[in-house]
Formats: C-alpha cells, sequence, structure tokens
C-alpha cells in the first residue's frame, strides 16, 4: 500500500452530514464529532445533505468551486453519493483528498480500512493525515445496447440475489433497525428468489449459466459486516469478482455464517473468483444490480476499475 500524509490544519474541510442517518442521530454525533475537530485546531465548514442525492449535488458544486478537502461524517449511503459527486463534478479527481468519519449502522467501507467504533481514536487517525490512493468502481448499465446510467462505488457492487436483498430492504423496511435490517431482507428474499442465467466476461475470465450471487468488490465487507471479497484490495487498480453459481437453499443456510467469516470462498462448492479491471455482465432475464445498497436500473452491466483515482484517509497499517 502506497500512502502520503497530510497536514490536515493547513486546510478547510468541507464537512457532509447527513442529518436524518441513524434515525436522526447522526447530527448529534456530529456535535460531539466537531468539538473534537475543534480541539484539534481543525478548520472545518458544515453542509447538510438532508435528502437523498443532496450529498452528491454539494460535493459536485464543491469541487466546481475549487475546493479539494471534503470530510463525511456518516455511513455507506453518504459516502457513495460524495464519492459521485466528486467524480460527476469532473475535476481531476486525483487533487481531491476525502476523509470519512464513519457514524452510520454498517460502515462496510470502514471495516476494510480498520476504522473503530470510537470517535475520538477515529479524529486522531483523521489528525495523523494518511491518505490512500484509492481505486474507485464504475458500473454502467445498457438497455438495448445504449448506456442507461452510470454510478460510482468505493466498496461493492451486488448484483443478483444481492441486489434483490436491498429491493427488499427498501420496499419493505421495518420499525427496527441495525444489521437485523439487512438479516431480516436476506432471510425474506431467499426464500423467493430464483437464480438467473447470466454472462459474465473478464479478462481470462468466462461463465455461462445461472448465478445467484456475484459482487465486483473494491474493498471486502457489504450487507453489514459480510465479508463477501475477502481478498479485495482497494489499491491494486483491480475489482475483485466473486460469484456463486446456483445454490439450494441448504447450501445457503448452511454458508450465511461464513459469508461474514469470508470462509465462502473456499466451501460453496463451484464458487468462481478472479481479478480483472473490467467485467461484462448479460443476463437473459431481468436482473437487479446495486451499489453501496443504491439499486441500479435493470440492465446488462459493464464494470471498470479506475485505478488510485482519489486520494482517501485510511487507518490501515
Amino acid at each position: 500500500m502506497s500512502t502520503n500524509y497530510l497536514d490536515v490544519h493547513s486546510y478547510e474541510w468541507h464537512v457532509v452530514v447527513n442529518p436524518n442517518a441513524c434515525e436522526g442521530k447522526c447530527l448529534k454525533l456530529w456535535n460531539e464529532v466537531s468539538g473534537l475537530l475543534s480541539l484539534r485546531n481543525i478548520k472545518w465548514v458544515l453542509h447538510q445533505a438532508e435528502a437523498t442525492g443532496k450529498g452528491m449535488e454539494i460535493a459536485s458544486q464543491l469541487c466546481t468551486e475549487g475546493h479539494r478537502h471534503l470530510l463525511v461524517v456518516g455511513g455507506d449511503g453518504t459516502l457513495n453519493e460524495v464519492v459521485n459527486g466528486i467524480f460527476q463534478s469532473g475535476v481531476d479527481t486525483q487533487e481531491v483528498y476525502l476523509a470519512v468519519l464513519p457514524l452510520g449502522r454498517g460502515n462496510d467501507w470502514a471495516r476494510t480500512h480498520h476504522f473503530p467504533a470510537d470517535n475520538e481514536e477515529n479524529v486522531r487517525i483523521f489528525d495523523k493525515g494518511q491518505f490512500m490512493r484509492h481505486d474507485i468502481g464504475l458500473v454502467k448499465t445498457f438497455q438495448n445496447g445504449s448506456e442507461l446510467d452510470r454510478r460510482y462505488f468505493i466498496n461493492i457492487a451486488g448484483f443478483g440475489f444481492d441486489a434483490e436483498v436491498i429491493y427488499d430492504v427498501t420496499h419493505n423496511r421495518p420499525r427496527f433497525l441495525g444489521v437485523s435490517v439487512y438479516i431480516l431482507g436476506l432471510l425474506r428474499t431467499v426464500l423467493r428468489y430464483r437464480s438467473r442465467r447470466v454472462r459474465v466476461c473478464a479478462p481470462g475470465f468466462d461463465f455461462e449459466g445461472k448465478s445467484f450471487l456475484m459482487v465486483a468488490a473494491i474493498c471486502q465487507y457489504n450487507g453489514g459486516g459480510m465479508r463477501q471479497a475477502p481478498m479485495a484490495v482497494p489499491d491494486d487498480g483491480l475489482l475483485d469478482l466473486v460469484l456463486i453459481p446456483k445454490v439450494g437453499l441448504l447450501t445457503v443456510f448452511a454458508n450465511i455464517g461464513k459469508i461474514f467469516s469470508g470462509e465462502h470462498i473456499r466451501s460453496i462448492k463451484g464458487i468462481r473468483t478472479c481479478r480483472a479491471d473490467r467485467i461484462g455482465i448479460v443476463a437473459s432475464d431481468p436482473f437487479r444490480g446495486e451499489v453501496e445498497g443504491e439499486l441500479l436500473p435493470q440492465g446488462d452491466y459493464r464494470v471498470e476499475a479506475l485505478p488510485r483515482a482519489l486520494n482517501v484517509l485510511t487507518a490501515l497499517d
């Protein structure tokens, strides 16, 4: 891993907070974090992303105005919006420095980077100013051969079962919160989901058949702590593809726990993996995709790795 150190005290940081995250608790937590930043003489300006998509709009505008130092205080959803805003702004993304103080429920991206569940410790990590050139993923959605949509991601894009769980969670959100939201959606989805026939192509990799689930990963975790891509490295310039072929219910239930540890890579028969800079996915039936919990339009997909495209704070040694 190649890192560089930035004197974070020399810059004014534009903070993006979603006040509605964690059922309205994020803004209260930010008040604690802002005090810790001020104690370390770190300069900041607050921007509140109150509605879906607002984080993207704020980040794009800030970059267009010439700002290059952004701080996300929140979870994976806010981080995803800010990353997309940076790339949609059209600026040279290698000039941008992005720091994250994880305050969301899942914080899957933060798990790969070893951020602790402690605000004071995370502010200390920020104060240290260790940044890495982080890979970014890009998913392009095609319908009838024409590009319909594109979405950037800093963690994981999921297709098939993974995206169906997100669809279920989005449309059947229960009153209680936390990782149980995803687990409940997973259990509901596994009882009704049917594997889809797909063609998946990457340099040195070709699969045609029924697929239960696949992920294209920059980092290792999604779904509230599932280590779906345990070998992913966020600055190797490649996507980690993990494809689970059609499996029975017993196999799914037998391996749920192993997906959280990453052991499913060895325990599920027929699982396919590869590392590639681009992946093509063509499905014969409607096939859902998602990035960082945000559903993509249905269609065919092309996933690309953008090597070391953004300077991102890390706690990795």
